[in-house]
């Protein structure tokens, strides 16, 4: 059995609220099956500054000149093996943290094969159940100029208003939404399975040698330099 490991990334700001609460039930839904480790990262004490489009990156071939804590999700991200993506949606589509992550990664989209072929699973927590599949849309979108692939979906609602009853929450938030639980768990066991084929098939070898590998934008990878984040600062190892 090939182990794999699944990081789980809450993209909201609230800490421990629904969408920490789905996220972290998701990997415990994962690790049930034989093999697989966990982790997740919430985003709710993190800093995450959306890209400014300078061409800082493009210009130097470098990681984003912004000090914040972007390169520690990334670092993480990187050494994963599939993701659990989920936001909460607000205005009818995902909120800001996800997609401020995502447009932060212009160099690893690039310059790096980095992120190439880890599996993605989409997953949204809302109000009224309006805009989530739009958001699920997003966050299948956002990550395919790194070259991952997206493989399925799930949402939840976490308040009984969203059932015709009067507005209030649910007790246990979106894990008492018993039909979007059912989704979710599903979801999960989607990109384990995915995930677990595409590692057994790269220890093997099997796929493209870097040199004929193409970004999303159809070109080559570009040579670069390793790079490591030490004392703050990017530099060439």
């Amino acid at each position: 059995m090939t182990n794999i490991k699944i990081l789980g990334i809450s993209g909201s700001p609230i800490k421990d609220g629904n969408c920490d609460r789905l996220i972290k039930e998701a990997l415990r839904m994962a690790k049930e099956y034989e093999g697989v480790g966990v982790e997740f990262v919430t985003m709710a004490d993190k800093n995450i500054s959306a890209c400014q489009h300078c061409q800082w990156c493009i210009e130097n071939r470098a990681p984003c000149k912004i000090e914040d804590d972007l390169p520690e999700i990334l670092g993480k991200m990187i050494e994963a093996d599939g993701l659990l993506l989920g936001g909460p949606i607000w205005k009818w589509t995902l909120s800001a943290p996800l997609i401020n992550l995502y447009s932060r990664l212009r160099y690893t989209d690039f310059f790096t094969p980095d992120l190439r072929n880890k599996v993605v699973g989409a997953f949204v927590c809302s109000w009224f159940g309006l805009g989530s599949d739009r958001g699920l849309d997003v966050i299948s979108t956002i990550v395919k100029p790194s070259m991952q692939i997206p493989v399925a979906q799930a949402s939840v609602i976490v308040s009984e208003v969203a059932y015709g009853k009067r507005a209030a929450y649910m007790k246990g938030g979106g894990l008492d939404d018993a039909v979007g639980m059912q989704r979710v768990d599903f979801a999960v066991s989607r990109v384990v399975e995915v995930t677990r084929m595409i590692k057994y098939a790269k220890d093997a070898g099997e796929g493209l040698p870097p040199e004929q590998q193409r970004m999303a934008t159809g070109a080559r990878y570009k040579v670069r330099k390793k790079k490591a984040f030490v004392d703050g600062v990017w530099r060439d190892q």
